[in-house]
């Protein structure tokens, strides 16, 4: 059996030392991701003068692995120790970030150049990623899992909450390619206390002779989809995702083209919805504790579209900024909430010789539609403006909560038990 250093048991979590050392990691490195976002896009507008098109390359670039894979890094998840893989996806960003300071210092930055690390930092987060996921029920033994998702939550939305904003403060005064720097240095940090960790993982379960990647990818697949709590809270994700990428690609320019809101106004608004994130990270355990995981995640999804009417009705002004602002907390925090509790159950449904499949699985079901997402919020955009789009984007996020509301989810109340039945347990390769 793998060593914990703390008791199996509830409320211990930040008395774990093994814990502190991957929440800090998983910390410290989405802080410093939120700084190169922005300098990415700093880089591109301000010092190369990139055109829409050619910023929108970058997005694009960031959002293509997921498609590509998220599948692969499932199945190298399960046949490799986790901890590992992260350390050394870990080092890898820091290397790939490196580059755009080491450019800048020695010749020029390009396009071309900007393109590749947005795509392989990202390439290497989605491994990573997917075994840092799938790395917690090992680490922390089934009594406590939601209790990490919960502290993971929490923990995650108030580093991104401080790299977002610190993210602007430090590319203007290290400037942007220096500023990446930081992101590469938090990258180096998480890899130090992930390899601090005392937790000896079991070795990955022997592959069966003769079986290919593609038929382990096949068997993460047929778990996930003929699971069926798990292929309804995947296949309700998938909607949601979609939905809100589609959102996204549209709101900050009708906030700001269509509603004259300043950058900074934008800014807080986008804070504000960390706040919200650290909420519902917060919030979640003790209701699914009182009334079941079922109605906990139908309840957020359906706080959703509500907490975005404001985004189409408001209107320009000081009055609208907080109502849309105070939207933005209550979507973000019910989707933090909804996050953490269905990651949670998902973890405990999953077989351990299937845990990365399945994460991966549902991450690649869910984030795959995002780029085709935004290109369909463009093209009705353009055909129908920007706030008709909107509107229908908003009654569209609907669609996940029915999916879940006619799903067995719905009866996951406080005293049931989350199992798989005889039927659904997948067979050991």
């Amino acid at each position: 059996m793998p060593h914990r250093s703390e008791p199996d048991t509830p409320g211990s979590l930040w008395r774990d030392r093994d814990f502190r050392h991957y929440a800090f990691a998983q910390g410290i490195s989405v802080t410093g991701s939120g700084v190169t976002t922005i300098a990415l896009s700093v880089l591109a507008v301000v010092d190369l003068h990139a055109s829409t098109f050619n910023v929108a390359l970058i997005a694009f670039a960031s959002k293509l692995p997921p498609l590509l894979l998220s599948l692969h890094a499932g199945v190298l998840a399960d046949r490799r120790r986790k901890r590992p893989l992260i350390i050394t996806c870990d080092l890898l960003c820091a290397a790939v970030l490196l580059t755009l300071p080491t450019a800048q210092l020695l010749a020029r930055i390009t396009l071309i150049h900007l393109y590749a690390v947005a795509f392989t930092v990202a390439a290497l987060q989605v491994i990573g990623s997917n075994a840092s996921i799938s790395y917690l029920p090992a680490l922390l033994g089934p009594g406590r899992i939601k209790d990490g998702n919960s502290k993971m939550g929490a923990n995650n939305s108030l580093a991104d909450l401080i790299g977002t904003n610190s993210g602007g403060v430090l590319v203007t005064a290290l400037g942007a390619a220096r500023a990446v720097t930081v992101d590469a240095a938090s990258y180096l940090v998480s890899a130090l206390l992930l390899w601090r960790i005392k937790h000896r993982e079991d070795p990955s379960p022997a592959r069966t002779a003769g079986t290919s990647h593609w038929a382990e990818i096949r068997e993460g697949l047929t778990y996930t989809l003929h699971t069926p709590v798990v292929c309804s809270i995947v296949l309700s994700n998938a909607a949601t995702s979609f939905v809100l990428a589609a959102s996204s690609a549209l709101w900050s320019l009708y906030l700001l083209r269509e509603l004259h809101w300043s950058p900074t106004a934008l800014g807080i608004v986008m804070g504000a919805g960390g706040v919200g994130g650290v909420l519902g990270a917060l919030v979640w355990q003790p209701l699914e504790r009182r009334w079941g995981p079922g109605r906990v995640m139908l309840g957020a999804l359906a706080l959703n579209p509500l907490a975005q009417i404001p985004l189409v009705l408001a209107g320009p002004g000081l009055g609208g900024q907080i109502a849309i602002g105070a939207g933005m907390v209550v979507q973000t925090g019910a989707a933090v909430c909804h996050g953490g509790l269905q990651r949670a159950v998902r973890q405990e449904l999953a077989p351990d010789h299937l845990q990365g499949r399945a994460q991966a699985t549902g991450a690649w079901l869910a984030f795959s539609l995002r780029p085709f997402a935004a290109l369909a919020a463009g093209a009705l955009g353009t055909l129908l403006g920007l706030r008709l789009t909107l509107t229908l984007i908003t009654a569209a996020l609907v669609v996940p909560f029915l999916v879940l509301w006619n799903s067995p989810v719905r009866a996951l109340g406080p005293a049931a038990p989350i199992s798989l039945t005889p039927t659904e347990e997948p067979a050991n390769p």
